[in-house]
């Protein structure tokens, strides 16, 4: 893990903006920079001299002292006069902050935004963080594996998804990515809902969207399956998504934009008259969020590069019919991409 290389080039930003250092609030954004825990409050401060502090409480001293090294581990209940002892002229990320710590810094420091340069240097992967992102995704994968020779008509929604998660437990997630999702039959129309009590039925669609988290790195996934045979419109509409998803992995490359390679997908969909019912983004970022830069959206003009790893998942979502939407994710490398997914993308019928 080459965290030096990381904090020298937050050092070039310090001399370039003449600051005394930097104040780096985000969990994620410590961890890239130095490997401390994630689930721990704390700030760290990297100042223009290479040294670097990390405060926090009592309550999260003992675990990130021992997590990290050659970095000083401040014990406080005070983070504001602590940063203020560091320096004065201070590059500062202006957010997940409550606003009187932010008023009370302001008050005797020039406080320099320096929001979205660390988010932007962890768009590129580096070898160590692929290897993490592929491991987190085979758990992702063999969990559903497994779920899947348990699914039966009369469970609910929320069986399926203790069943996955504990899988993904037993094969090594340290946690979930985000809440897994699992809707089946017309509540497939919700893009981003939330499992509930309801009872899977006789040839109703599950969409399935789950995620691990494995060395604090994130995979994400997509798949929709059927219990018994869904109807003819359901699979028309299903090879259309499948072809969309096919065709935009086959053009994500370095150089295109987030919003051609969005827009492949949506002349597919238009091809079938199903592009109204895709209303999100083609897809996001991972890495240490499930969801993080690049974007794959109507309006991104920036280009995808060599180490962006993304998701592909174009969905379709008509009311009162159900919905439908496969999601894999992509490595993106010098000469076109990689899938690091391998389930099965045929029609799955349990």
């Amino acid at each position: 893990m080459n965290y030096k290389e990381r904090q020298r080039r937050l050092l070039r930003l310090i001399e370039e903006k003449e600051m005394d250092g930097i104040v780096v609030i985000s969990n994620e954004n410590i961890f890239y920079l130095t490997g401390a825990p994630l689930n721990c409050d704390k700030f760290l401060y990297l100042s223009s001299n290479g040294n670097l502090y990390i405060i926090t409480n009592e309550l999260n001293y003992q675990e990130i002292k021992d997590s990290v090294e050659d970095i000083n581990v401040i014990k406080t209940e005070n983070f504001v006069e602590e940063i203020k002892k560091l320096g004065k002229r201070i590059g500062f990320e202006n957010k997940k902050i409550s606003f009187y710590t932010y008023e009370e810094l302001k008050k005797d420091l020039e406080l320099i935004p320096i929001n979205g340069y660390i988010e932007e240097m962890r768009e590129v992967k580096d070898e160590y963080e692929i290897k993490q992102i592929e491991n987190s995704q085979k758990i992702t994968e063999k969990s559903l594996e497994e779920c899947l020779k348990e699914i039966k008509i009369g469970m609910s929604e929320l069986e399926i998804v203790a069943k996955i998660e504990y899988f993904m437990r037993i094969y090594g997630a340290e946690s979930y990515a985000f809440d897994s999702i699992v809707l089946s039959g017309i509540r497939c129309i919700y893009p981003h809902g939330r499992p509930t009590k309801k009872i899977i039925e006789k040839n109703e669609g599950i969409i399935i969207d789950i995620g691990a988290r494995y060395n604090g790195y994130c995979s994400d996934m997509t798949r929709t399956i059927f219990i018994g045979e869904p109807n003819k419109n359901i699979i028309d509409i299903y090879y259309a998504v499948k072809y969309a998803q096919e065709e935009a992995i086959k053009n994500a490359k370095p150089g295109i934009t987030g919003k051609e390679l969005n827009e492949i997908a949506i002349n597919i969909l238009k091809e079938y008259k199903l592009e109204k019912y895709f209303n999100h983004g083609l897809g996001h970022g991972v890495g240490i969020n499930v969801h993080e830069g690049p974007f794959i959206n109507r309006k991104q003009e920036k280009k995808l590069k060599c180490g962006n790893v993304i998701t592909i998942e174009p969905g379709v979502y008509i009311p009162k019919i159900g919905g439908i939407r496969i999601e894999d994710i992509i490595l993106i490398t010098e000469n076109g991409n990689k899938n690091l997914t391998s389930f099965e993308k045929t029609l799955i019928m349990l």
